[in-house]
């Protein structure tokens, strides 16, 4: 169904005269996986390998910035898991911009929230779980759009037509949970399942060193509860209907910047409520060597869910990290983070450095850990300790 999406976007694309030729960009990576323990779970692969891929995007755009078409899709091969290997259109959108209105059709990327290690109010997307386990990574959703953008205010509103399921890794992929999830079954709590519409709306505000967010969604909830099918011993994704407003601000004072963003919802049939959200702040050290800036973040994540709702990682969580920026002509940079459970203390850990060569490649190593007690959702990643290395070229 998405596809149709991208049909009305290349339409918009070359079939308005007034736009230019087509800019060529985006990237292609081969991405390698190192594990330092064998596989836990029957089926597993040990994963060690080589995958590639490709994320092109094609820009078009009016000569008075009126009309913009965007096509990006993306696509990964892996060698070892077939749920990994997989194939998205992250942006497929049609723009336009007159006076203070716009429009926009298509599908796209939306996101709300201020936190480095977590965005507990973005919900309009569905994870990309298969390419990142921290839910960093978002799939394309179709949509379309009207909004008001002044000099300092924007109020935005969205009808999203169709649901997009969440990607799980397969039975020989890692990381993955014990019992592999079977995305070809999901219970979908609506009448019309994935073709249920879902709304959102969203107030931006900035005045100078201070940002101001106010979002709000009702329909299909892109967080899975897990339902065990005794009769076949796999695990089902469940998604219920949810109703969600949320606030995100973020205040610059200096090198110091302080965040926050929270949200308030109402979950399933019942109309559970619950909330969540989180604060912290950066401070960057400028110049520190030479042209070279360290920053460091902490920050604080809290979520009230029950139980019975779907699962999070980030229900009372602590992140700590380091940013250094040489600002050199290689752009080099390294980093190195945790993000803690203050209950009881499992902790994931990323640590990586980057750096380009010449125009167009750029080389980044990252090491990952997993550390923590046995019985939790996120355990399941105990043995998956990995260290990952990407080259990339940009065109």
């Amino acid at each position: 169904m998405l596809y149709r999406f991208v049909v009305v976007a290349l339409v918009a694309l070359f079939g308005l005269g007034c736009l230019p030729a087509v800019q060529a960009s985006g990237l292609v990576a081969a991405d390698g996986r190192v594990f330092a323990s064998d596989p836990k779970y029957p089926g597993q692969d040990r994963g060690d390998g080589v995958s590639l891929v490709a994320e092109p995007q094609f820009d078009m755009k009016s000569e008075n910035g009126a009309h913009k078409a965007t096509l990006r899709p993306f696509y990964r091969l892996d060698p070892t898991d077939e749920k990994r290997s997989h194939a998205d259109v992250r942006d497929a959108s049609y723009r336009l911009s007159a006076g203070h209105f716009e429009a926009g059709l298509g599908a796209g990327i939306f996101t709300w929230g201020v936190l480095e290690s977590h965005k507990p109010t973005d919900v309009m997307n569905q994870t990309d779980f298969v390419e990142a386990t921290d839910g960093s990574q978002k799939l394309g959703q179709p949509y379309g759009s009207v909004g008001w953008v002044g000099d300092s205010a924007a109020l935005r509103l969205y009808y999203l037509p169709y649901f997009r399921d969440r990607t799980f890794q397969g039975v020989r992929g890692r990381p993955r949970f014990s019992i592999p999830v079977d995305t070809d079954s999901p219970i979908i709590d609506a009448r019309l399942r994935r073709w249920q519409p879902s709304g959102a709306a969203r107030f931006t505000l900035n005045l100078g060193d201070f940002d101001l967010g106010a979002g709000l969604f009702t329909g299909l909830s892109r967080e899975p509860r897990f339902v065990a099918e005794l009769t076949t011993g796999s695990i089902s994704p469940r998604y219920d209907v949810m109703h969600q407003g949320s606030v995100d601000a973020q205040l610059t004072i200096g090198a110091l910047v302080l965040k926050a963003e929270g949200f308030a919802r109402l979950w399933g049939d019942s109309l559970r409520a619950f909330g969540g959200g989180g604060a912290g702040a950066d401070y960057t050290l400028f110049k520190l060597i030479g042209e070279g800036d360290l920053s460091f973040a902490a920050e604080f994540l809290l979520d009230t869910r029950p139980l019975e709702a779907a699962p999070t990682f980030f229900q009372h969580d602590a992140f700590v990290g380091m940013r250094i920026a040489a600002n050199d002509a290689s752009s080099t940079e390294a980093l190195a983070g945790g993000i803690v459970d203050a209950v009881d203390q499992s902790t994931f850990a990323r640590a990586g450095v980057s750096r380009r060569f010449g125009e167009h490649f750029r080389v980044s190593f990252d090491v990952n850990v997993f550390l923590g007690p046995r019985g939790k959702l996120e355990s399941s990643f105990l043995k998956d300790d990995n260290a990952h290395a990407r080259i990339a070229y940009f065109f």
